[in-house]
């Protein structure tokens, strides 16, 4: 009891004066860093009230000096033969702070502990769940959005609850299905009561996305067309109508009947818009005699289908950069075909778009036209500045390197404007 009462004293001793305030701060800073009482401290430009308090503490003359440095050893000497010899110092610094003593190490550990129990609170009857599974992965990997999590769980726990619960109920809802898939409004109403709350602009949008590709095993795309199509291939379908491509002679079916819609424009070989919205209505998709040639130029694809219009050839046009749309229609239509005609531009936009639907379609897909001498012949003299021709090191068909070496060398880009003609003769005679 009266070993407490010292200590009580001593704390009132040291908190009497402010002049100790800035040593006692450091040797908090030096026992949070160390795990113990030691260390120097170093007080810069010391007031007078700090001087006097020291030289009388220490017993020494701090009155010169522009800076004092203070030994923790220097301090337990200096009580050392007082009434306060026989006090536990570690308890004086912590009854200083009000208790608020802990070592960084320590810290860690208690901080450590803390997070388990939190998120494995949160697993509890998610363990051998799709969405469960997720987040145990990613816990113990620190992969995916690892770090969103654990910024989140610093910043508000309670939200972050909420959260990462209806993200795992939600995945634990998707197919993760092409052909088994829900509108995005009513799958976010379904879980959340909310059309909006799985919004990607919203905290609980990007957890869903970040879920998604890594149940999906690949990168959490950065664009809006990037996440429509990761969204799709999780089951989901986003912005159905102003999500379109361009098609002109291709027949739709339902159910094994052909769908009257599309077939009127089939049978006038005019070309036809269609949205998500159409495409989620039917399931399978034929082309006359097995073939596809796709266009990423629309001025292209309408040249060509005004010069072959009597053959009645099978096109598409994407539009560019390759929408979830044309996608969908070429899933709904490569069973059914032989060969898949691709054409675009030759830079490097125009190169990566060729690449990643060579890797999606495979040896139907041919690439049609992307040979060193197609470029040379109409390369133009723009210039193509290092950061676009950078994004050439991620192609991956072994087919596009020979071109894609040719537009490294010249740095200038091709368009196919140029190889209408070329198009035309060829879809004329194939």
């Amino acid at each position: 009891m009266d070993d407490d009462r010292f200590v009580r004293e001593c704390i009132k001793y040291f908190k009497s004066s402010p002049g100790f305030k800035r040593l006692f701060e450091g040797m908090r800073d030096k026992y949070r860093s160390l795990g113990y009482i030691g260390g120097t401290v170093v007080l810069k430009n010391p007031t007078p009230l700090e001087r006097e308090a020291l030289s009388g503490l220490l017993k020494r003359d701090c009155y010169s000096s522009k800076s004092i440095s203070v030994k923790a050893e220097s301090v337990l000497k200096a009580i050392d033969g007082t009434r306060f010899q026989y006090v536990d110092f570690d308890q004086v610094l912590k009854g200083y702070f009000n208790g608020k003593l802990i070592s960084k190490k320590d810290e860690r550990v208690f901080y450590e502990q803390e997070k388990d129990s939190f998120f494995a609170k949160l697993l509890c009857g998610f363990e051998d769940t799709k969405g469960g599974r997720w987040l145990r992965d990613i816990l113990e990997s620190h992969k995916n959005a690892y770090k969103i999590i654990i910024q989140r769980y610093d910043r508000d726990r309670e939200k972050l609850t909420d959260d990462l619960i209806y993200t795992i109920k939600g995945i634990n809802e998707l197919s993760f299905s092409e052909k088994k898939t829900v509108r995005f409004a009513l799958f976010s109403s379904k879980i959340t009561k909310n059309p909006h709350f799985f919004d990607m602009d919203n905290e609980c949008g990007k957890l869903l996305l970040q879920a998604a590709s890594y149940i999906l095993d690949t990168p959490c795309p950065q664009n809006a067309e990037g996440r429509a199509e990761l969204l799709y291939r999780a089951g989901i379908i986003n912005d159905q109508i102003s999500n379109y491509t361009m098609c002109c002679n291709v027949e739709a079916y339902i159910n094994g009947e052909v769908h009257s819609g599309w077939h009127g424009f089939f049978e006038r070989g005019e070309p036809l818009l269609v949205s998500l919205w159409n495409l989620a209505e039917v399931d399978t998709i034929k082309c006359r005699n097995n073939i596809v040639f796709i266009f990423e130029n629309p001025t292209v694809f309408s040249q060509v289908l005004s010069e072959t219009s009597h053959k009645r050839p099978s096109l598409i046009c994407t539009y560019g950069e390759v929408r979830l749309a044309s996608l969908v229609l070429l899933d709904k239509l490569v069973d059914n075909v032989d060969k898949i005609y691709y054409s675009g531009d030759l830079d490097p936009e125009g190169i990566l778009i060729a690449d990643k639907l060579k890797q999606r379609y495979k040896e139907k897909l041919i690439l049609w036209h992307y040979e060193p001498e197609d470029y040379n012949s109409i390369r133009s003299k723009d210039i193509i500045d290092g950061h676009r021709l950078k994004k050439l090191e991620r192609l991956k068909s072994i087919e596009l390197l020979p071109v894609a070496d040719a537009i490294l060398k010249h740095r200038c880009p091709a368009y196919q404007e140029l190889l209408t003609n070329k198009y035309i003769q060829d879809v004329l005679n194939i």
